[in-house]
């Protein structure tokens, strides 16, 4: 085999490992160049022709190899340059080949190194072929024998993987729907505790309201007994106004029968008088007609007659007057006697349809305090219920949390050393907050009192603080604080010097809607400071808001909230600070009170 000479000029060889050689052309450097025929001639810039022709040449390398065809391209160039910009060309051109050279050569370095390793390669081929051969014609009966029973238990090995592939991939599947079938019931067990757990709050905030609803209806009740005991001593006032005026009435009836029967026996008198005064008459009449002068007659019957009409006149007077004494005497004891009866009639009535509503009203609110009792009896039992259920859950992770008893232990001991710390800071706090807040009110009504001279003695005297805080400790005597809720908000903290005040929402998971309540602050029973919550407002489980006073911080519609209208919220020795909902009702109070020697 020949190989091609390294140090030829402007020549590149391309193999072709899995092909027959056939020959290849390649184009040459020059960009400007056009194949024509077997040839291609080339332009320079110079007005020089290059002329390149292709060469096929077989280069055997193994007498059992195919042959390779490579190019091989000579050129050869003529220039007729002249002046300046020829030589320019050519030097351009000379270095073009140069680089060419280069490249060719590297070329040829690849072209014998992948030539040795097929070499090489074909080497190692005929070599197994006639271990191969070797093999086969060794090989007889016995190894055929043999080949056969280990094929047998090839196939059986293969039946035997792909039977155990079966049937790990099925327990792979069933293993998987366990896995799915156990997390479904994690969830579900999960799902069933958080409902039982909501279910128990739920059970637990109806049995509040219940109970809230029976007491409510409980003083309700007392208040009803209450004025049912009132109206009966009024009804009892009002039987006993009425039994007085029926005396009254049997007595003025007694009086008119009385004067009845006094008229009658004036009138019988007044008969009397009359049949006497008649008698009389008559007997002057007698004494008269015995007289035997005609004046004389005539005078006594004339006087006579005048002085019966003037009696007659003075005791129909007498009479007219008194008929009408005793008329109007009766109308009018008539009158007052009907006026009180029909009073108290009318009363009366009113009283028992009085007593008729609050008695529907008492059996009301029996009926409904019944049914809220077995309501009330009913949630307890599904109380009980759930508690067992819950018991029995806690059974069943007791030995998680005994695991874990030891370390919540130690955490409880450490959270409560940390509580009682921070009750004692609180404690500290609000008493040097109260301290300080009286010492201010002192020192500002101290200022009030003095003039400028004992101000200016005050501030030089400054240097013995100790003195004046011992003199001022000795001036209180002690102070009092005292909390109150209705509900799930409270007021947690009230800055003594009123700087601002801490309401708390004491529930795990409720959320209260304090929107329009009102915070209303009374300082010495006379400045009373107001803030109204703002529209939306929602306080979260276990969350605080803080309302602070004018320029005292910003607000940021969360947790702090700025009251607009005052400085601050005012200090004094007698402070109440109340909460009420939106309906007006107190939900919680704070009172402070300082008593001083």
């Amino acid at each position: 085999m020949s190989n091609p000479s390294p140090t030829m000029h402007r020549s590149m060889f391309v193999p072709y490992p899995s092909k027959p050689a056939v020959p290849t052309t390649l184009p040459p450097s020059n960009p400007m160049s056009s194949p024509i025929g077997g040839g291609a001639r080339y332009q320079g810039i110079g007005g020089g022709a290059t002329s390149a022709t292709t060469t096929p040449i077989y280069s055997p390398y193994s007498p059992n190899s195919a042959q390779r065809m490579v190019k091989v391209v000579n050129e050869i160039s003529s220039s007729s340059l002249t002046g300046s910009f020829g030589g320019n060309v050519a030097v351009t051109v000379r270095d073009s080949r140069e680089r060419e050279r280069k490249d060719l050569s590297n070329l040829n370095d690849r072209l014998a190194s992948y030539i040795e390793k097929v070499r090489f390669l074909e080497a190692q081929n005929r070599k197994l072929e006639t271990d191969l051969d070797l093999l086969r014609g060794k090989r007889g009966k016995d190894s055929t024998s043999i080949q056969n029973m280990y094929d047998l238990e090839i196939k059986e090995a293969k039946k035997l993987v792909d039977e155990t592939d079966r049937q790990q991939q099925a327990l792979e599947k069933e293993i998987q729907g366990l896995k799915n079938e156990v997390d479904k019931y994690k969830h579900l067990y999960k799902d069933a505790l958080l409902q039982k757990a909501e279910k128990f709050d739920d059970l637990l905030d109806k049995l509040c309201k219940i109970e809230a609803d029976i007491s409510f209806l409980k003083r309700k009740i007392t208040a009803a007994e209450e004025e049912v005991a009132r109206l009966r001593k009024e009804k009892q006032g009002l039987i006993d106004d009425l039994q007085k005026a029926r005396q009254d009435l049997d007595q003025e009836t007694l009086n008119r029968i009385d004067f009845q029967n006094q008229v009658q026996t004036l009138l019988e008198e007044i008969d009397f008088m009359k049949r006497v005064n008649d008698s009389e008459i008559k007997d002057l009449q007698l004494m008269a007609s015995r007289d035997t002068t005609i004046e004389n007659r005539e005078y006594f019957k004339n006087e006579l007659s005048a002085a019966m009409r003037d009696i007659r006149q003075e005791y129909d007077q007498r009479m007219q007057v008194n008929r009408t004494d005793m008329e109007s005497w009766y109308r009018m004891k008539v009158q007052e006697i009907s006026t009180s009866s029909a009073r108290v009639n009318v009363e009366q009535g009113y009283a028992k349809e009085e007593v008729k509503r609050l008695r529907n009203f008492v059996s009301e609110i029996r009926g409904k305090v019944a049914d809220l009792e077995n309501r009330n009896s009913l949630l307890e039992r599904q109380i009980k219920e759930h508690s067992d259920e819950h018991k029995d859950n806690k059974k069943s992770l007791t030995q998680i949390q005994e695991e874990n008893k030891g370390q919540v232990e130690q955490l409880q001991g450490e959270i409560d050393h940390l509580i009682e710390e921070k009750n004692r800071v609180m404690a500290k706090k609000t008493t040097l907050d109260a301290e300080i807040a009286k010492y201010r009110l002192m020192l500002e009504e101290e200022e009030k009192r003095s003039n400028q001279h004992q101000i200016e003695q005050l501030r030089r005297s400054n240097q013995n603080q100790s003195a004046k805080a011992a003199h001022q400790e000795e001036s209180v005597s002690r102070s009092s604080y005292q909390r109150s809720a209705k509900g799930n908000v409270s007021i947690q903290e009230a800055a003594a010097d009123g700087t601002c005040i801490i309401l708390e929402n004491t529930h795990r998971s409720k959320e209260e809607d304090i929107s329009g309540w009102k915070l209303k602050r009374k300082i010495d029973a006379k400045k009373e400071i107001v803030f109204t919550f703002p529209q939306k407002f929602v306080l979260k489980p276990l969350k605080t808001v803080k309302i602070l006073g004018k320029n005292q911080g910003a607000a940021n519609g969360i947790d702090v909230l700025v009251h607009q209208g005052d400085e601050s919220f005012g200090v004094g020795h007698n402070v109440e600070t109340i909460l009420h909902n939106a309906a007006g009702e107190e939900r919680a109070t704070l009172i402070y009170r300082a008593h001083l020697n």
